[in-house]
């Protein structure tokens, strides 16, 4: 299990949030499920039949990687969205796009 994804599935699992930012990374279901199953059988996580929560050694973990992938620079929180940026203008010229090209 990569520290990256192991630490944003604990999150996760701490904070009963959905896994929408580990598929941002990337991951398919089938791999997510992979991924909890291996925290599961590391001893991160316990799982009875209504809940799935963070074991001590699972704090513990998330802990640790908390230290390594915490984004403490305001600036890394909100990623930039390079692909609808235009060139600068003239401050003499007005953009208008064209409404088919907008992707928000």
């Amino acid at each position: 299990m990569e520290d990256k994804h192991k630490y944003i599935l604990l999150k996760v699992i701490k904070n009963n949030s959905d896994v929408h930012q580990l598929i941002r990374e990337g991951l398919t279901f089938p791999r997510i499920a992979e991924l909890n199953a291996e925290a599961i059988k590391e001893g991160y996580v316990t799982y009875s039949k209504e809940s799935i929560r963070l074991s001590e050694k699972g704090i513990a973990k998330l802990h640790d990687l908390d230290i390594k992938f915490k984004k403490v620079n305001k600036d890394e929180w909100i990623e930039k969205d390079i692909k609808n940026m235009i060139p600068k203008l003239d401050k003499n010229v007005i953009f208008v796009p064209k409404q088919n090209e907008l992707t928000f």
